[in-house]
């Protein structure tokens, strides 16, 4: 146990281990603990403030409601920076990586029918989820956090039975960083103002000392519009094992504990995005940071310019002091008379900087771009010099896209792990609300899906990331890009239609894979219940013989019981029944008359033209010589 000082001839315990206090004074301790941190963190404030005023070309007091309303009103546009390179590399990396929407996707791994469709739905659940709680708009907020003070978090949390997310604040976020030295603290405290309306609805018994409490703005100029406000802090120590009881979840307020409760979970209720990962520590590195010197150095650059075309390149007229020229006639009257005796005057204008100067300027300029991999083509919107055909332009961003692969997988991960907290949340909230559902935004309908569809053991399926960064974003270059893969062989048909991505496509697909679903819920209503389900005509009779016979082969090989492997056997011979009566109606084309020979009594394939793709040079053809 130490102190801290909190006033003058003061002191407050603070105690390491806060989450082993088993009564209502753990409030004093969390206070007194977050109020240790942040004093010994100061510096990460002044960091953070430094690197918002370089992004919000803002001279900012502080974060606080009343610090920012003043600093965005009281600022002068001399203070300003004038090409403020930060902000563009940031806009410019949000739009080319926040944009995509990753997807997480749910397989089972060698599982039956209803397995798949329950990972088929459970992928459509959480798509409805992050839709339901705004998830993208609040992860893209995260990456711009990220990109200027190096941490983005996201917050999950449940209100009023549903699933929530919203983007928090880096500077809410305090985290002791000795104990954060290899990424992974075991205590996360969050510190929020809040309305003392807003909280004393949510904690009703604590009424009275939530309007007593102060407002807790570290002595700093308090305006009238933020006198309601008071200042929260939700703490979260993890478990130190599954059977240890230390884990613990508090929210108080200076006076008064709001809520204190055992936590079970090996989670905090955050995601975090790091723009760049530092060797050691939880907090990472951002664009603003990485180009804080070189947009110090434009700024003394263009500030020099600036006052060199003031004071230099400005015009002048040199009059020989000998000579007699009358300076009322010098005017800008056109095609003025200048009576002179002597020599004539001379107009100059000097040049205000060497172009050694404004090379300097384009290099800084140029360099920042550059030390983040952000391209002129993604910044500026220009298509660089020399690159004129498609296939070059797409190489260029394939390059591009290489620079920011690690980015892009940390980008996935933090939905992945979103997802892994949606599905554990939701277990949590199916124990009190058998109806937990959430509703898929389709074409013409809206489709609801119930967690009790979908709830499979961790056990049954594996979560991947739906690669949207891998094709075009727009629709046209998607369709050319799939095109192409397809012609190639990379990709098969209904691969291409899930990489599209369009909403429009999802009926079309659907109809497609039709026969094959329906063949594959019969098969895995024999397999996994025993029950018998007849093959019908307007299946695919050939893939549904194909798919019974080797999933035959597959309960052989997994020992399943010899009377659904009867039932497969039957479901096999019912196919080559309904095969039988429908090759009369197939055998419908004109039979060759008694004088053809064998080889026209037997229909002949046509072979189909070979795919055209500039990705494969059709055989026979020569190979271009590589440039």
């Amino acid at each position: 146990m130490y102190t801290i000082n909190v006033g003058e001839g003061q002191s407050s315990p603070v105690l390491k281990d806060w989450w082993n206090v088993k009564n209502e004074e753990i409030c004093k301790h969390t206070f007194a603990l977050v109020n240790t941190i942040s004093q010994f963190q100061s510096y990460r404030r002044t960091l953070n403030s430094r690197y918002a005023r370089l992004y919000s070309n803002l001279g900012l007091l502080g974060f606080n409601a009343s610090m920012y309303s003043k600093s965005a009103t009281d600022n002068f546009t001399g203070n300003r920076v004038t090409y403020n390179v930060i902000k563009s590399v940031i806009d410019a990396a949000a739009s080319k990586i926040a944009k995509n929407r990753p997807k997480p996707q749910f397989l089972t791994e060698d599982g039956n029918w209803y397995q798949f469709e329950k990972a088929k739905k459970l992928t459509q659940y959480i798509e409805g989820v992050y839709y339901d709680a705004n998830t993208y708009h609040e992860a893209q907020r995260a990456f711009t956090d990220a990109c200027v003070f190096g941490l983005g978090v996201i917050k999950i949390f449940e209100e009023s039975g549903r699933i929530k997310t919203e983007r928090v604040f880096p500077e809410e976020i305090v985290v002791d960083e000795a104990e954060a030295i290899n990424g992974k603290p075991r205590q996360i405290h969050q510190v929020k103002y809040v309305s003392k309306d807003m909280l004393a609805a949510m904690f009703p018994k604590h009424k009275n000392e939530i309007f007593s409490s102060s407002h807790g703005l570290d002595s700093q100029v308090v305006s009238e519009s933020v006198i309601d406000l008071v200042k929260v802090v939700e703490s979260w120590h993890l478990p130190s094992s599954k059977e240890s009881k230390d884990g613990r979840h508090v929210i108080a307020v200076e006076h008064a504990t709001l809520l204190d409760e055992d936590y079970e979970k090996n989670y905090f209720p955050f995601v975090f995005f790091r723009w760049s990962e530092r060797l050691a520590g939880f907090h990472g590195q951002g664009i603003a940071e990485e180009l804080i010197g070189l947009q110090i150095e434009i700024n003394k650059l263009l500030r020099n310019i600036q006052q060199a075309q003031h004071l230099v390149a400005v015009p002048r007229v040199y009059l020989e002091a000998s000579s007699k020229v009358a300076s009322q006639h010098i005017n800008n009257n056109i095609g003025s008379v200048v009576k002179y005796s002597g020599k004539p005057p001379t107009f100059q204008t000097p040049q205000a900087m060497t172009a050694e100067v404004y090379n300097h300027l384009k290099w800084l300029i140029q360099s920042a771009y550059e030390v983040t991999g952000i391209s002129q083509l993604s910044a500026t919107s220009k298509k660089p010099v020399g690159l004129e055909s498609a296939v070059a332009l797409r190489e260029y961003q394939d390059i591009e896209s290489e620079r920011f692969m690690l980015v892009g997988q940390r980008w996935d991960s933090m939905f992945m792990d979103l997802a892994k907290i949606v599905i554990d949340m939701s277990r949590d909230l199916y124990t009190e609300n058998k109806d937990l559902s959430v509703q898929i935004k389709g074409k013409d309908f809206i489709k609801t899906i119930k967690w009790s569809e979908v709830d499979l053991p961790d056990d049954q399926f594996i979560m991947k990331v739906f690669p949207t960064s891998l094709l075009p974003s727009t629709p046209a270059a998607r369709i050319q890009k799939a095109q192409e893969y397809i012609q190639a062989g990379w990709m098969d048909k209904s691969q291409a239609l899930a990489y599209l991505d369009f909403p429009d496509i999802e009926q079309f697909e659907t109809l497609e894979a039709a026969s094959h679903r329906l063949t594959m819920k019969d098969i895995g209503t024999i397999m996994a219940k025993g029950e018998y389900v007849p093959p019908e005509p307007g299946m695919d009779l050939k893939l549904a013989e194909k798919l019974a016979n080797q999933s035959y082969l597959k309960g052989r090989a997994e020992n399943l019981p010899e009377e659904r492997l009867e039932l497969l056997l039957r479901y096999i011979d019912d196919i080559e029944r309904l095969r039988k009566l429908m090759l009369p109606q197939e055998a419908m084309a004109p039979q060759a008359g008694p004088e053809a020979g064998l080889e026209q009594m037997i229909p002949q394939a046509t072979p189909e033209a070979p795919p055209q793709s500039d990705l494969q040079p059709f055989a026979g053809e020569p190979v271009p010589p590589i440039a």
